[in-house]
């Protein structure tokens, strides 16, 4: 999240106006600018990020190696790549460093330039899916299958605070909604504006709010969202989710309250439904969202659902996505190893 509040800044200081930035028709369309293909032996994509100054895209496959590429809306030459061992999820892309995690349960940060792993924190018995910094880049944190939350120091690694996940076979329906989790996490995300709040989803079909000032954690539970995946963001005091289910998977939640306030409509096959795996808020009223079920990533507008069009991973299914300056410039990547460049037009 604090990778946003810069882009945010950022186009300020590009003095682009900000009514333009959230009128209801801001994007038309998609283009698609370049793509490239992994090698078989990396296993599909199941994770991207772009650099905060957008510049840089970092891929994270299969069989954990995770490649840098240079990226001017167009894919190059991949800087460096490394195998970790487990595919991994990568929260974090600067200038010169890197922040991955992965299946085997190991957070590693890297140097770019030497393409050294400097320093790894190990996460016995667990599989890291979730990982994201907090506004001020101070604390990020980690959830996966053991079910619990961890909150680390940015500069150190050390380890701040664990809040643990729940049996749910043991608590009645009241009382899921006042502890963690009890399945497996996928998605974790941190408020944009608020450095304390952050919100995680996954296999329990239960939303966590979570303030880590609190002794608790759990703030507040919202049941539905069946996350299997990336599929969670937050703007403007919005929860979008996007759940593996066949229908009526892209979601918009009321942050405050927890009420449903819209499903916005996907373009898919009956037969195969929506499926998704991943979501996000772009500039204006629009989202990107895509899965196993569309087997694209699509553009809408939550706010008429129009849909703006899509990029195709020929017909193999969506796993990561990830976009930057509100979605003028976007990646997706999937199972078949290929990622796509586009951008909102």
């Amino acid at each position: 999240m604090a990778r946003r509040r810069l882009e945010a800044a950022i186009r300020v200081g590009k003095e682009i106006d900000h009514q333009q930035t959230t009128e209801n028709d801001l994007f038309k369309g998609i283009k698609t600018l370049g793509m490239a293909s992994m090698e078989e032996k990396m296993m599909g994509v199941y994770s991207l990020q772009f650099s905060m100054e957008g510049d840089q895209l970092a891929v994270g496959c299969g069989n954990g190696s995770i490649i840098n590429w240079s990226c001017a809306k167009k894919l190059h030459q991949g800087r460096w790549s490394r195998t970790t061992g487990a595919f991994s999820r990568i929260p974090s892309l600067q200038a010169s460093t890197l922040l991955s995690a992965g299946s085997n349960g190991c957070i590693s940060l890297w140097d770019l330039v030497t393409s050294r792993e400097v320093d790894t924190v190990i996460e016995a018995h667990n599989e890291i899916n979730g990982l994201d910094f907090c506004l001020d880049g101070g604390t990020y944190a980690t959830a996966g299958k053991d079910l619990n939350v961890r909150l680390y120091c940015a500069e150190t690694n050390k380890l701040l605070k664990v809040y643990e996940g729940s049996n749910s076979l043991l608590l009645d329906k009241e009382e899921l909604s006042e502890f963690g989790h009890g399945m497996r996490i996928f998605a974790l995300r941190f408020h944009p504006d608020e450095n304390n709040i952050f919100v995680t989803g996954g296999w329990d079909n239960q939303l966590k709010i979570w303030d880590s000032r609190t002794a608790s954690g759990v703030q507040r539970s919202i049941p539905g969202p069946h996350i299997c995946g990336s599929g969670l963001d937050i703007k403007n005091g919005k929860i979008l989710t996007a759940s593996w289910v066949n229908q009526d998977a892209l979601q918009l939640w009321d942050l405050g309250t927890g009420r449903l306030e819209t499903v916005i409509p996907m373009e898919c096959d009956d037969q195969t439904g929506e499926y998704l795996y991943c979501a996000q808020f772009c500039d204006g009223h629009t989202v990107l969202a895509g899965g196993s079920g569309t087997n694209n990533v699509q553009a809408v507008n939550f706010k008429n659902y129009k849909n703006l069009g899509s990029v195709s991973l020929s017909q193999k299914s969506v796993q990561a996505l990830d976009s930057t300056d509100g979605g003028r410039l976007f990646a997706v990547g999937g199972i078949g190893g290929q990622v796509k460049i586009g951008s909102l037009q």
